[in-house]
């Protein structure tokens, strides 16, 4: 729910929301950010890597991330934003800070590993960050994996800083032209293809893994953050 009237969502939130508050901030790169929250409401929550959670990130708009890291024992959560700039999600949390009270809804949807994969490929922007840490912790181990993330130029490090152990590509003119590429070296035959991140580039990813390189549909997940002129996804 991208946008709701704000009466409705003051009545909605103390329903449906978890209380947690912000206990640290760190600055991973100039628009990359990992806030941890806690809270005993996130204790002992059900939750699978790739499930995403919803804030309320103005009167009456609500955005969608993906946790990094979800720890119900501890009753701790973690997320990885993307300071694209662009909206109120940016915005929100760019300005989040230790002690910050925040409500989260969730987690719920159903991206997630495929257990029983002999490999796994992920194909994504900066936007997948965080996606792609927690689903690759949930990998057993060992396994072929790979992937690459397509980052702009000077942004290479950041998987490093992330813990992301895939390969940094740099965008070019087009979005997507970058892993399309990657792709073109690097098809596993019988993996399971997690594509993510902005909605073009994984409507093309798609079709050239079905209809160039002969894969399943049932061997492709795919989840879109974002797409050009749109809001909220």
């Amino acid at each position: 729910m991208p946008e709701m009237p704000a009466v409705l969502a003051n009545t909605l939130m103390p329903w449906f929301a978890k209380p947690s508050r912000v206990t640290r901030v760190e600055t991973l790169a100039p628009r990359l950010r990992r806030v941890r929250f806690e809270g005993d409401a996130l204790r002992g929550i059900a939750h699978a890597a790739g499930q995403e959670v919803e804030f309320r990130v103005g009167p009456t708009a609500f955005r969608h991330y993906t946790p990094s890291l979800m720890d119900p024992a501890g009753g701790a959560m973690e997320v990885i934003f993307y300071l694209h700039g662009q909206g109120p999600g940016s915005a929100w949390a760019e300005a989040l800070k230790p002690g910050d009270a925040v409500d989260i809804i969730g987690p719920g949807g159903r991206l997630g590993v495929d257990l029983d994969a002999p490999a796994h490929l992920f194909l994504g922007d900066e936007t997948c960050l965080g996606l792609f840490q927690a689903m690759i912790r949930a990998l057993p181990s060992p396994l072929r994996l790979l992937g690459a993330v397509e980052v702009e130029p000077g942004a290479e490090d950041w998987l490093a800083r992330t813990g992301v152990p895939l390969a940094a590509v740099v965008r070019r003119a087009s979005r997507g032209e970058a892993l399309s590429a990657w792709l073109k070296q690097n098809v596993q035959p019988g993996a399971t293809y997690y594509l993510a991140g902005h909605a073009g580039s994984i409507v093309a990813l798609r079709k050239e893994l079905l209809e160039r390189h002969g894969c399943s549909r049932r061997s492709l997940r795919s989840k879109a953050y974002w797409a050009d002129g749109k809001r909220g996804l």
